[in-house]
């Protein structure tokens, strides 16, 4: 059954609600897989991602909150980083330890369903990887994803994909966490990135303000400027990143307590 995405947003919005209500101000509770993907269909099959927003956030700078949860840092990196990819949600959620710190709106690649399998099919990857380096983007900032992985790596070589010594390849840069190779028929430059534009300035998107936005890249997971940049900053390489095509998710936690002071509502 279709459910269009003002249905979407009425159906989990209570469910929202009720999770938080429940929870208290502790930890929320992760909400059951929802009912339908967060997206709609737009112009010539383009598929567009909803936000609903109460999904999203806290919408405060991350250093605030890894200040307030004091959460432990090395280098000016987080400590105990890992990412989760929701696919069919559009969210991007970081995870210190069991505390889901901030939840990020995403856009995929132009065919969003569906794990990548080769060079060109233009989908975003499922499976376990990890960020492998940091570097600037076209698309402003990149975390770069270890995509192949082993079992990519092992279903191109029974596929003829990729050769043996290819295979060999990926296998050591993995073991070594590194980047694997990236010109492959497997495909590759897969990154989590930015925007065209740079900056909080003309131009550029308050992500909180967003209510949805098309599915636009080759197979990258894409985030508005001001998210992608608190992610390069706060998050080192080598944090494991799992992009999955659909599951629950877990809403954001109240504002933190200020002075004692419990949050509103």
């Amino acid at each position: 059954m279709k459910v269009s995405g003002l249905k979407f947003a009425a159906v989990v919005a209570p469910a929202l609600v009720l999770a938080a209500c429940a929870a208290g101000p502790g930890r929320p509770k992760t909400l059951p897989t929802p009912a339908a993907a967060s997206e709609r269909v737009g112009p010539w099959d383009i598929t567009i991602a909803l936000y609903e927003p109460a999904l999203y956030g806290p919408e405060r700078p991350l250093a605030d909150l890894i200040g307030e949860y004091r959460l432990r840092r090395e280098n000016g990196k987080l400590k105990g980083a890992r990412l989760l990819a929701i696919k069919a949600q559009r969210r991007l959620e970081l995870w210190v330890g069991r505390r889901m710190v901030k939840a990020y709106r995403v856009q995929l690649g132009i065919v969003p369903r569906g794990a990548k399998m080769r060079q060109g099919d233009r989908r975003t990857p499922e499976g376990d990887y990890f960020i492998c380096a940091h570097t600037g983007s076209t698309y402003y900032l990149a975390l770069w994803i270890s995509y192949p992985n082993l079992t990519d790596a092992r279903r191109g070589l029974k596929e003829g994909l990729i050769t043996p010594r290819e295979f060999k390849e990926v296998a050591e840069a993995l073991k070594e966490g590194r980047c694997p190779p990236q010109r492959t028929r497997l495909g590759g430059d897969l990154l989590v990135h930015g925007q065209l534009r740079s900056g909080l300035r003309v131009g550029d998107a308050d992500p909180a303000t967003v209510r949805e936005f098309q599915d636009w890249t080759e197979g990258c997971i894409a985030l508005f400027n001001p998210d992608i940049r608190e992610l390069y900053e706060h998050v080192p390489d080598g944090t494991p990143i799992r992009i999955v095509a659909d599951g629950p998710i877990t809403p954001p936690r109240p504002t933190p307590r200020r002075n004692g002071q419990r949050p509103p509502g």
